[in-house]
């Protein structure tokens, strides 16, 4: 009875791996077939109304760059729009699109930001009222563009309804966990998604760069964009009317790998998503039906796994498809797969990098269960008795655009540690430190190496320190009112790791020592 069992879960499962590798072979062989390049003229006809909507929460100089690409479309000015939501923003984004121009700015000032979803609904309700509006592109606050960016959606809006475009990533003080999602990023827009587009079939938008035609949204009547597992939702309910997203590689913005985060709905969510949608009726669709099943599709080095496993059992024992047949299977497997790394141009490194997704994907699903939970958060309650943790708001700029993030001041049993974090991201100090001083220098000289500097006392040239024999040293001096007050006595004291408008980077008065000045005034 064990054994009969057995051998009816390796043939479903062989049965599963065999449709998965054609599957995957075929998308493969179709990712190579070349996209028809349109003429100049083609791209510049037919314009359409198109209204562009973007989200902020104090992105500041990120958005204003934005509105300026925006500004600087090589599409008719009239056949255009861009509105901006400025989601209770408390840096001065405000002022500075103002200063830009070119944009409605809708302000939210309620106690608390709003949220993306909820923010771009509102938005929406009041922008479907508009007259002879064809489209709307949705576009993050992180995002760049080029020039011809609205001639491509345009180009596209003539063959879609639905347009998922790409996220090109400049791989900027990208970590290990960076460099996986950016080799991710690139083989998946290069073989997965161009070859599911050039077969017709849908996947899942992202609200940091889709375009959806007017009479869809008047259709559907919403947009659902809250994280990853409602936008995946969301794009089966566009499958499911009839009007499937669509990867459109040529539609493209760039990102800093510093401020891209990955989209993964969630495995749990997705299995219960399947047997949500797995209905007779939703299956007469054929386009809905294969974005249904995609949910289940395996990686390739699983699927390889599944494989060893049924070979090893064929050759051992009797098996309706014996050893040979699991042989040919890993070979077109291996071929296919070998044929995608080549079309996606990713060498040695980001070869790498993509091999270890299902091993960071299956260490993330274990992290989740709740025995590993119970056992951190018993580790982290026994800790924090031992642990001080000061948050502060800090500034970054990399000479261009200055961007709002957190610094982490840590103490654990008498070491200091700084983590600086944006969004989901973070950079810890290289060790433990015995003066927190040293802590915050070493977390800006990394930030430094990669063409960023923090925004903070300690980095600014009017700062100079407070000798007062502590091992932390986290107090010091601001000598920008003795400078502008020659009535000054003695120049107020501040925290190393504050931070004011009047920031001047230290190498600026090199020739200058500012200390030395106050003293000989």
């Amino acid at each position: 009875m064990l054994n009969k069992l057995l051998f009816i879960c390796l043939l479903l499962f062989f049965i599963y791996v065999a449709v998965f590798i054609v599957y995957f072979t075929i998308i493969v062989i179709v990712a190579f077939k070349k996209s028809k390049k349109k003429s100049d003229n083609e791209l510049k006809t037919d314009y359409k109304n198109i209204i562009v909507a973007v989200y902020s929460h104090n992105n500041e100089n990120n958005i204003v760059n934005l509105l300026e690409q925006l500004n600087k479309q090589e599409y008719p000015r009239g056949n255009y729009q861009t509105h901006i939501i400025l989601d209770n923003c408390t840096d001065d984004s405000s002022n500075k699109l103002e200063f830009v121009g070119g944009a409605k700015l809708w302000r939210l000032t309620d106690d608390t930001p709003l949220g993306k979803d909820k923010s771009l609904s509102w938005l929406l309700e009041n922008l479907l009222s508009f007259k002879q509006v064809d489209a709307y592109v949705f576009l993050g606050a992180d995002r760049m563009i080029t020039s011809d960016f609205l001639l491509k959606v345009n180009e596209a809006l003539k063959e879609n309804d639905v347009i998922v475009g790409s996220t090109e990533i400049y791989r900027e003080n990208a970590d290990f966990t960076d460099k996986i999602w950016c080799s991710v990023n690139d083989y998946n827009s290069d073989i997965i998604k161009s070859g599911r587009s050039k077969l017709g079939l849908a996947v899942p938008i992202d609200s940091d760069i889709t375009v959806i035609k007017h009479e869809v949204l008047e259709k559907v009547k919403c947009i659902d964009f809250k994280d990853a597992n409602s936008e995946l939702k969301y794009s089966f309910l566009l499958t499911s009317v009839n009007y499937p997203p669509k990867f459109v590689k040529e539609v493209k913005t760039y990102i800093s790998s510093m401020f891209y985060t990955p989209k993964r709905p969630d495995f749990k969510f997705k299995v219960s998503l399947f047997f949500h949608c797995f209905k007779p009726k939703s299956l007469m669709n054929p386009i809905f039906a294969e974005f249904l099943f995609s949910l289940l599709k395996p990686n390739p080095l699983i699927l390889l796994a599944i494989l060893t496993l049924i070979g090893t059992y064929s050759f051992n024992y009797y098996f309706l498809f014996d050893f040979p047949w699991a042989v040919f299977l890993a070979v077109v497997l291996i071929i296919a797969f070998g044929l995608s790394v080549y079309k996606s141009h990713i060498y040695f490194k980001p070869l790498i990098y993509l091999m270890f997704v299902p091993f960071y994907t299956l260490a993330q699903t274990l992290s989740k269960m709740t025995l590993l939970n119970k056992i951190v958060r018993f580790r982290k309650k026994k800790q924090s008795a031992d642990t001080e943790l000061i948050s502060v708001p800090v500034a970054v700029t990399n000479g261009r655009s200055t961007f709002s993030c957190t610094l982490d001041l840590i103490s654990e049993d008498g070491f200091k540690k700084a983590v600086f974090r944006y969004k989901k991201k973070k950079q810890e100090t290289m060790q433990g430190y015995v003066r927190m001083c040293d802590a915050v220098k070493n977390i800006s000289d990394i930030l430094e190496q990669h063409g960023f500097r923090i925004k903070i006392c300690q980095s600014c040239a009017y700062f100079s320190p407070k000798i007062d024999g502590t091992n932390n040293m986290v107090k010091g001096y601001c000598n920008k009112i003795a400078l502008d007050n020659p009535n000054c006595v003695e120049a107020p004291e501040t925290l190393l790791w504050s931070s004011c408008e009047y920031f001047i980077p230290q190498e600026v008065n090199n020739v200058i020592d500012i200390s030395s000045y106050i003293k000989n005034r």
